[in-house]
């Protein structure tokens, strides 16, 4: 099996994406005939994709590991790796046993399902299990293909769109802000299909270098205080487009000016500006053409002695699915 464009050494990258030892696709699977059952209990569905699911306790086994044996694990490229690292936050404490909540699923036809199990949960409202594309059969339900999910789990979505010959599947799921006013914004992850696996690869440069993870906001705003005193709003709309040739992401900010003094006073804009960017599957690399306009405004803001002010309100996200 090929090795992905990950993080870190090729030894812990198959490690962290189980493919230190191959298995077969469709390995995991329960006997239920199809006349017998229609809808699966969620602890039918822990079972599956989980290894060594207790049911009598309704507990993972730790550390967690996914049907074929591999751990379910997750690394987000860090700030002295990629040009955008991923979102570092920490992780809850494991709950006592899993509910109906921890179980996200999205029919793609009638014989054919997304199931996402959800077994540790992040600070921010991000959730990480196994994730699997299962079918099923005149005998019972059968994994084609299986990975780790890291996503938010609120007004969740998961698709599989084809760039190309290759799969990619789409999470998409929402932030929301707890105190103040409620804001909430809306992030999708991919993870191309390869081998039967789902990678968590990052977006790498046509010269090999990391510009980020494949996890895109489609709304972000971030507050910076300018050399001068005054404060520069930078505001992000993006949206996904997914063809037979890549994915094109389009992206435009906006960015303003406002006076800490004088705060009765409308903020003034500066520019707009938007980019086209896209993203093609090459081999087993997801190649991108520029890192995110986000990305470079904010150096640009930086270099110029920009520094982050810190939100007013807070960002930690609801986790309920």
């Amino acid at each position: 099996m090929k090795r992905t464009s990950l993080l870190v050494s090729a030894g812990l990258l198959l490690l962290l994406t189980g493919c230190a030892a191959p298995r077969k696709a469709g390995m995991c699977s329960i006997a239920v005939p199809r006349e017998a059952r229609l809808v699966l209990s969620a602890e039918e569905w822990f079972d599956l994709l989980l290894h060594g699911y207790d049911r009598e306790q309704g507990t993972a086994a730790r550390p967690t590991l996914d049907c074929s044996g591999s751990p379910v694990v997750w690394q987000e490229p860090a700030a002295d790796e990629c040009r955008q690292p991923g979102p570092d936050v920490p992780l809850l404490p494991t709950s006592p046993r899993l509910t109906d909540e921890d179980l996200v699923m999205a029919t793609l036809q009638a014989d054919q399902r997304l199931v996402w199990v959800i077994t540790r949960r992040y600070a921010n409202g991000e959730a990480l299990g196994p994730v699997g594309l299962v079918e099923r059969t005149d005998t019972g339900l059968v994994v084609r293909a299986l990975g780790s999910l890291r996503s938010f789990p609120l007004h969740s979505k998961l698709t599989l769109e084809r760039v190309g010959g290759t799969q990619v599947l789409v999470a998409e799921g929402e932030q929301c802000t707890l105190e103040g006013p409620s804001v909430c914004r809306r992030f999708a992850r991919l993870l191309p299909l390869r081998h039967g696996r789902f990678f968590a690869e990052t977006v790498t440069s046509q010269d090999g270098k990391c510009l980020g993870p494949t996890w895109f906001p489609f709304s972000h705003e971030q507050n910076f205080l300018l050399p001068s005193g005054l404060h520069r709003q930078l505001v992000m709309t993006s949206t996904l487009k997914f063809d037979a040739d890549g994915i094109r992401i389009n992206e435009e900010v906006t960015v303003h000016d406002l006076d800490p003094k004088r705060p009765a006073l409308p903020a003034r804009l500066q520019r707009r500006v938007s980019a086209e960017r896209k993203l093609q599957l090459k081999g087993n690399q997801m190649e991108g053409t520029d890192a995110s306009l986000w990305v470079r405004l904010e150096e640009q803001e930086k270099r110029k002695g920009a520094t982050r002010l810190e939100a007013t309100t807070s960002a930690q996200a609801k986790s309920t699915p």
